[in-house]
C-alpha cells in the first residue's frame, strides 16, 4: 500500500518525531512510505532523524497569502510566532499533492493536515486517518471562530480513524464531537540505561519552546539546587523569548547552573539524556505527552512533571518518575537531592516494563484500516 504522512510543518516538535518513527516501521512492514511537509521552517535539528527518509517540503518560506494566515492564526493562538501559521492554501492543494503521489491511505498529523485529508477524500476517494496530538478547544473568535469549528468537524467527522496521543487529548476530542477515539502512544524503545553512580548532576528539560511552556519557571528550580545544573534544551519558536530568557538567568545570577542548548543534532540530544539524572518537563493546559517524556523513557531517565500533562496517568501509574499537583521548588530538590541509588533503580526497572508495553509496529498498526 502507498501511504502518506502529512505534516503542515517542518520542525523539531513530536509530531514530527513520531511520524519520521512511523515511516521507518511501515517501510519494514512492507508498505511504501512518503512523508508530505506542506511547509518548511527555520528550526533545525531533526537533519540526522531524516536521513534515508523519503519526505518531500512542498513549500519553502511564505507565499503570497501568508501575512493573512498569521493574522488569522493569531487571533487563536495570540502566543506562537509566524512560523505556527496554518497556510490553508497549502491544506487546499493537498488533493493535487495526493493525486500526484498516487498514494492509497493517508496518515494526518493533526486536524488541520486532516483537514488536507478531507479535501482529498471528497475529491479522490483515499481514506484517511488523523492523529490528534494536543487538546481540542472550541473557538469563540466571532464569524473566524466558527469556519474553524466547521472546518474541524468536516475533517474529523470524514476520517476512517481519529487517534489521540493520550487519554486526555482524547477525551478533549469525544467532548467537542462525540466521535469513538482511539488513543494511542508513541512506539517506545530501550536506547540505553545507565545507573545512577554514572550520571552527571544535570536536571534536562526538552521542549519546542514557547511562552505558554513558561521556561522562567524553571529558573525558580535552578535556584534552589547548588550541585545541580539545569540544561533547557530544544528551539524556540520566538527568538525574543529565549533572549528574554537569557537576560533573566543573567539577573538572577544563574550562568553557572542554567544552560540554553538549541540546534542540536540528534546525537547531541541522546548525550544529554544519557548523562542527566531527571527529566523535569511543566504542561499548561498542554495534554498531549510533551513528546520529551518518551525521550527521556527510552536513556532509562525517571522523570519529573506535573499532572496537566497528557502522560501524568502514565507516569504515576507505572511508578517511573514523580507527579506534581503543584510546582514545588522544594517537593522537587527534595525528591532529587533524596534518591537513592537502589530507588532509582527501581525507577529504571519500571520504566523498562512501560517501554515493553509498547512497540512502534502497534502503534503504526492502529493508524492504518
Amino acid at each position: 500500500m502507498k501511504i502518506l504522512i502529512l505534516l503542515r510543518i517542518l520542525w523539531t516538535a513530536g509530531a514530527q518525531r513520531i511520524a519520521i518513527n512511523e515511516y521507518k516501521t511501515l517501510k519494514e512492514l512492507g508498505h511504501e512510505v512518503k512523508i508530505v511537509f506542506l511547509r518548511n521552517s527555520k528550526t533545525k535539528g531533526y537533519e540526522e532523524l531524516l536521513k534515508g527518509v523519503d519526505y518531500t517540503v512542498i513549500r519553502n518560506g511564505s507565499g503570497l497569502l501568508t501575512p493573512f494566515f498569521f493574522l488569522a492564526t493569531k487571533l487563536f493562538a495570540p502566543d506562537r510566532g509566524s512560523e505556527s501559521v496554518v497556510d490553508l492554501d497549502l491544506i487546499r492543494m493537498v488533493p493535487k499533492i495526493v493525486k500526484k503521489e498516487g498514494a492509497d491511505y493517508l496518515i494526518c498529523h493533526d486536524q488541520w493536515a486532516g483537514l488536507g485529508c478531507y479535501y482529498a477524500k471528497r475529491e479522490l476517494g483515499i481514506p484517511y486517518s488523523v492523529f490528534i496530538h494536543e487538546k481540542l478547544s472550541n473557538y469563540n473568535i466571532p464569524i473566524l471562530g466558527k469556519l474553524a469549528n466547521n472546518l474541524e468537524k468536516d475533517a474529523l467527522y470524514n476520517a476512517d480513524k481519529v487517534l489521540a496521543v493520550t487519554e486526555k487529548v482524547a477525551n478533549s476530542v469525544k467532548e467537542k464531537y462525540s466521535l469513538n477515539v482511539e488513543v494511542n502512544y508513541p512506539g517506545m524503545e530501550l536506547l540505553d540505561c545507565e545507573p545512577l553512580s554514572r550520571r552527571e548532576n544535570i536536571i534536562l528539560s526538552v521542549s519546542f519552546w514557547d511562552s505558554g511552556r513558561k521556561p522562567e519557571l524553571y529558573l525558580n528550580i535552578a535556584e534552589r539546587f547548588e550541585k545541580y545544573k539545569l540544561v533547557l534544551a530544544g528551539n524556540w519558536r520566538i527568538s525574543s523569548l529565549k533572549q528574554d530568557i537569557i537576560n533573566e538567568i543573567k539577573r538572577r545570577g544563574l550562568t553557572d547552573r542554567v544552560f540554553l542548548r538549541d540546534n542540536l543534532k540528534e546525537s547531541e540530544l541522546a548525550e544529554l539524556y544519557r548523562k542527566s539524572k531527571f527529566f523535569l518537563r511543566f504542561g499548561f493546559g498542554e495534554y498531549g505527552l510533551a513528546t520529551g517524556v518518551i525521550e527521556a523513557l527510552g536513556h532509562c531517565l525517571p522523570v519529573i512533571i506535573n499532572d496537566q500533562l497528557g502522560t501524568a496517568y502514565m507516569v504515576r501509574e507505572n511508578n517511573i518518575g514523580k507527579v506534581l499537583s503543584n510546582i514545588d521548588a522544594d517537593e522537587i530538590k527534595a525528591f532529587v537531592e533524596n534518591m537513592k541509588e537502589n530507588e532509582y533503580t527501581e525507577l529504571q526497572s519500571n520504566i523498562r516494563e512501560v517501554i515493553l508495553k509498547y512497540s512502534w509496529e502497534s502503534h503504526v498498526k492502529k493508524l492504518l484500516p
